[in-house]
């Protein structure tokens, strides 16, 4: 339940984002940082919850964490400016890394070892499940407009199924806290939060504001800090302290490709689900309930394929993820196509086919993705590099919001400058779904790469070792 809540955080406000935009008057620049700032917070916090879940209990972080996300859910929904909804969806990201570090050594600790594979290959079905169903489950939510909320429901929905998961948690986590805690790598907290901040926020400014010699400086000064960041985790390494991150796991073939991979896809993923949304409501001026239903079809492609990818898996390998990448591709080139027309532009029934093929592109991809990165690790690396996979999927989700937001805003006051006065329709439509279409060219091409890049994996690896169980 926590895993499924906190991962369709990530994407469910992707339909709500014109209400809200038009409802608090949110810029573009806010509309990303509202969807970003939270793939951000939630990252740089996975692995500092980690550290202090084996400090004072899993269980107790956990809870502690949970009533926290529930709070910032409710500041969410009663946020009435972009700066108060940012700061929330920010506290909302923190309390759910914390939440989450605690997932994977709780599942550990609950299952015998030789299930682990099993089990977390469902764990990742149902993160990536959720983020999936995220953009139908916010439509729904907002054209329902329960209790008179809008596009709040999609924050206040939280507050329930938080509280659930607390009850759940308080009666049946154990209470014994892990031994031989590492001390906390606090440089290695700031630097890689200060480098991720300095990257991810002018991106995001310069949406409205154009490009500055101060956001160029900082993205500069954000390459500085990542550099010495890796620095400093080799000489924390060396030292014989437990780093934030293993920086000699990157040597591994299929675990530093693998990681390159789930940055590519999660970040093209949730780039594009974040320009679709904005182009089907603002540009076609659908409904948040029709722009739900239209992407309902990537979830069900993706649900159907994350339950053949087991057999798939054992057939053909690694090659599973260049299929999808390539199944990804496909989908957006025939959305792209079918954007041409008015008619074809509006039809559920032609959509449904490229979207569903999308979907189950991300369905073959993601479910080999954690056997296959840490298929090369041993007893004493698969915890530390198991730990790194979330944290790489959701930097990647918060850099591909960035770069894709940047691509598709930088295309709109111009395209828009060029409409006749007093445009309307279909015509008065064209500057979203030019930039649309301009997203989608870009980010297949990203894929294809992304996908010649996967055949460098050796088609078959090992099953990863048992994830060490904590103390």
């Amino acid at each position: 339940m926590a895993v499924f809540m906190l991962m369709i955080d990530v994407t469910i406000v992707n339909v709500a984002l014109p209400s809200i935009a038009t409802d608090i008057d949110a810029g573009s620049s806010a509309q990303s940082l509202i969807v970003s700032s939270y793939t951000l917070a939630f990252a740089c916090t996975l692995l500092t919850g980690a550290w202090l879940g084996g400090i004072v209990g899993r269980r107790t972080v956990f809870v502690t964490g949970m009533s926290v996300f529930v709070a910032a859910s409710i500041l969410c929904g009663a946020a009435d400016s972009p700066t108060l909804l940012i700061a929330a969806r920010v506290l909302q990201g923190i309390a759910g890394g914390m939440v989450s570090a605690q997932t994977v050594a709780i599942i550990a600790t609950a299952f015998p070892r030789e299930r682990h594979s099993v089990v977390f290959a469902l764990y990742g079905a149902t993160a990536g499940g959720a983020a999936i169903l995220g953009p139908s489950v916010g439509g729904i939510l907002v054209s329902l407009d329960m209790f008179g909320w809008g596009w709040r429901s999609v924050f206040l929905v939280n507050a329930p199924l938080g509280v659930g998961a607390m009850v759940i948690a308080a009666a049946s986590f154990s209470r014994e806290k892990p031994a031989g805690v590492q001390r906390l790598d606090v440089l290695g907290v700031v630097l890689s939060t200060l480098g991720l901040v300095l990257l991810i926020y002018p991106l995001a400014h310069s949406y409205e504001h154009g490009w500055s010699i101060g956001g160029t400086s900082a993205v500069l000064a954000s390459l500085a800090v990542l550099a010495l960041f890796v620095l400093h985790e080799r000489r924390w390494s060396r030292a014989g302290r437990h780093p934030m991150v293993r920086v000699d796991l990157f040597r591994q073939r299929t675990f530093a490709l693998g990681c390159a991979l789930s940055v590519l896809m999660f970040g093209s993923f949730t780039g594009f689900f974040f320009t679709v949304s904005l182009s089907l409501q603002f540009g076609l001026e659908l409904s948040p309930m029709r722009t739900g239903v239209i992407t309902l079809p990537f979830a069900v492609g993706a649900a159907v394929f994350s339950v053949l990818s087991p057999t798939l898996f054992a057939r053909l390998g690694t090659r599973m993820l260049p299929l999808g990448f390539v199944l990804f591709g496909v989908s957006m080139m025939c959305f792209a196509a079918l954007t041409y027309r008015e008619d074809t532009a509006h039809s559920l029934a032609l959509l449904a086919p490229p979207l569903f093929v999308g979907g189950a592109g991300i369905g073959v991809f993601v479910a080999p993705l954690q056997t296959t990165i840490v298929s090369g690790t041993d007893d004493t690396t698969v915890g530390s590099a198991s730990g790194l996979i979330p944290t790489v999927q959701q930097v990647g989700q918060a850099v591909g919001i960035a770069l894709v937001g940047l691509l598709f805003f930088h295309r709109l006051p111009t395209l828009s400058d060029a409409l006749p006065p007093g445009s309307t329709g279909w015509i008065a439509a064209q500057p979203y779904i030019v930039a649309q279409r301009h997203v989608f060219f870009v980010l297949s091409a990203v894929v294809a790469c992304a996908a010649v890049l996967a055949f460098a994996l050796p088609k078959r690896v090992a099953g990863p070792p048992p994830v060490p169980v904590p103390a």
